[in-house]
This record gives structure tokens, C-alpha cells and sequence, in this order.
């Protein structure tokens, strides 16, 4: 019964570290009873443990951290080369949503959400457009997809926090999901990527 979001749940917590039941029926779009129901599973399993903390929720187990990566970099290597070639792309985009964001947090008095609806649905048409090329051969990447749109619908309805809260699932939260599931995916790392940005912006 639990099991079609077994793996999505384990999936967050290897992303997050930990997380909190309710944070995890937001990302998932499923009801507390049924994540509590499945953090017990992956619990007997050894894949997941309470924190006792319940402000930090659960967190992942060396266990746990194997098996949601396994399926990450588990892809063949046609799937691997699409998710790299789709990064390029992700990459550009990853600059216009943190634009984005900038001008949001500086925005005037007079600008709400109505005026950042129309540069959110560009950057989330390209992602979108990436989700759907990859997620056939990389499964795991399957949950952003309907995460973005929930986020971006909010957003547009008006929920301020959506577009870069750090309290809900915002799109600048799943966006910094996603880009980390490339990097594990691709077997890379943000600090690398960064520090090799910074080395070509001071080269150049």
C-alpha cells in the first residue's frame, strides 16, 4: 500500500538530510497517514530513523543513503548522457530562476506576485521540457515535475512565499532539490561546479 511512494520518500530524504513528516506530504502530494505509514516501512527496513526531534522529523541511514542512491546512478549509460546533455540546459535556466529570485526579494512596494508570473512560467516551461526528456530513463527524477507546478500554481494564486520560502515547498527549494539530484546523479558536486565558475569568471 505504501509502497509507491516508498521510494519517492526515501528519494527526499537522501536530498534533504531529514525532514519532517508534514514536509514530506507536501513534497510527495500525499496525506500525513500515508507517509507516516511509509517512514515506518523504511524504518523496519533500516532505511530511515526518527530523529526524536520533532522539529527535524526523520532522517536517512547509511542504509537509506546507498539505496536512494543506487537508484540515482543505477541508469544506463544512454540515460546518464541524456540527464548530462539536459544539464547544459538546466544549468542556463538555474541562472534566470536566481535572477529571478533577486528581483522578487528587491521588488517595489507597488509589484506582488502578478508581475513575476509571467518569468516564472518561462524558466518552469524549460525545466519542464527537461523533466520530460530525462524522467523515462531516470526514474527519480519523476517527483519535481508535479512539485514545480504545485509551486508555481500557488504562487500564481498568490501565496507569496512559493516563488523562495524557505517554510514551504517553494520553487526555489525544489529547484535546489533538483539541482542536487544532478549532481548526484551525474556523480559531481555543487562546490566543484562553483569553484570551477568562479575560477572561468576570474579567467575571464
Amino acid at each position: 500500500m505504501t509502497a509507491d511512494i516508498a521510494a519517492p520518500m526515501l528519494h527526499v530524504l537522501r536530498i534533504r538530510g531529514r525532514a519532517t513528516p508534514e514536509s514530506l506530504a507536501a513534497a510527495l502530494g500525499s496525506t500525513p497517514g500515508r507517509v507516516s505509514a511509509t517512514l515506518l516501512e523504511l524504518a523496519s527496513r533500516g532505511l530511515a530513523e526518527d530523529t526524536g526531534k520533532p522539529r527535524l522529523g526523520w532522517k536517512i541511514t547509511a542504509a537509506g543513503k546507498q539505496s536512494a542512491e543506487a537508484r540515482m546512478t543505477g541508469i544506463s549509460p544512454e540515460a546518464r548522457a541524456l540527464v548530462a546533455e539536459h544539464y547544459e540546459t538546466f544549468r542556463k535556466l538555474n541562472d534566470e530562476l536566481k535572477q529571478l529570485c533577486a528581483d522578487w526579494q528587491g521588488r517595489a512596494e507597488t509589484q506582488g506576485t502578478a508581475d513575476f508570473v509571467a518569468p516564472l512560467a518561462a524558466v518552469d516551461s524549460g525545466v519542464q521540457r527537461i523533466l520530460a526528456e530525462i524522467t523515462p530513463g531516470a526514474p527519480h527524477f519523476a517527483g519535481y515535475s508535479d512539485r514545480f507546478t504545485r509551486a508555481r500554481e500557488a504562487f500564481g494564486a498568490g501565496s507569496d512565499s512559493h516563488l523562495t520560502g524557505v517554510l514551504v515547498d517553494s520553487y526555489h527549494n525544489i529547484w535546489f532539490e533538483c539541482h542536487e539530484c544532478f549532481f548526484i546523479t551525474l556523480g559531481r558536486s555543487r562546490q566543484a561546479e562553483e569553484t570551477a565558475r568562479a575560477s572561468s569568471f576570474v579567467d575571464g
